[in-house]
This record gives C-alpha cells, structure tokens and sequence, in this order.
C-alpha cells in the first residue's frame, strides 16, 4: 500500500533529514561528499522549502505500508507544464516499483490539470535514474548545465512526458 502526506512547514526538519539519508546513499558515486553536503544545505534549508510551498510547490512524503520512503515536490509552471523538482526514495524501497506509482501520481496530477506535460531534471551520470524515466515513457528533450554556485556545476538531462 502506498500513499501520500502533505508536507508543512512542520514537517522542513524531517524533510532535511530524511533527503540527508538518501542523498547520502545514492549519490556519493556521482559528486563529492562536498557538493551533497552543499546542495542539501542549500535546496531543503527551511528558507528554500518555505519559498517553494509559498510558489505553489506540492511537497508530499511517500509511504509504504505506513512507513516514510521518500517525498516528491512539483508544481505547475506558467508554460502549463508540470515541473517534478524532486522525487527521491530510500535505497530500501528503489525497484519496487514504487517510483513508477509516485510518477503516475504525478502524470494524473497534470492530466487532472489540464496540463500538456511532466518535465524533470536527472544528473546525466545517474544510469539508474535515467534508465527509469525512459521506462516510465519520458524523453531527452535538453541537456544542461546548471551553476549551482560554490564552483559546482549540475550536468543533467531534461526529461519530458508528454499528456495525451
């Protein structure tokens, strides 16, 4: 059984801690220790998940059989086009196919909108991440490279899923 929560701004310290874990167990083979430690401080400070709920950002905790294994975080963009910023899991819950649920999730989110498309954001060296959004029907349509600041650059792949 999964479902989902809202995140609050109650909930910003559980957020922090619980993307700590999971950046810390899947990324370290991707960017240093350095750049994790600098882009959790910078994307889940409570300043950065306050102005993404004050934008519209749905933030929601994914649970399975009762326990948190991962969040997402999308919104709406003015293109009409369906922004998943965040979507991550414990490595424990990772090909279970719960992240093709919590894509679906999102995908019903921006048909029930009237949206015309679900993009994101994968670090180009990220197989497994990449393998996934192909599988679950999204597309390249960019590659680009983000200034994150503090010499760190992001190398990713835009992906897209196309609303019938």
């Amino acid at each position: 059984m999964i479902n989902y929560t809202l995140i609050t701004e109650n909930d910003f310290k559980k957020v922090f801690n619980l993307a700590t874990e999971i950046w810390n167990n899947n990324y370290n083979n991707m960017i240093s220790q350095e750049q994790i430690d600098y882009m959790l401080n910078m994307m889940y400070s409570p300043e950065r998940l306050q102005q993404n709920l004050n934008e519209g950002y749905e933030w929601e905790f994914i649970y399975h059989n009762n326990i948190i294994i991962g969040y997402l975080a999308y919104v709406i963009k003015e293109d009409n086009r369906v922004f998943l910023s965040k979507i991550y899991l414990k490595t424990t819950a990772q090909g279970l196919g719960l992240g093709k649920l919590a894509l679906q999730r999102v995908k019903d989110y921006a048909n029930s909108n009237n949206c015309k498309a679900v993009y994101l954001t994968v670090n180009r060296g990220n197989e497994k991440g990449v393998r996934a959004y192909k599988k679950s029907g999204f597309t390249i349509i960019a590659e680009e490279d983000f200034d994150i600041g503090n010499g760190y650059i992001m190398d990713d792949y835009v992906f897209e899923f196309a609303i019938q």
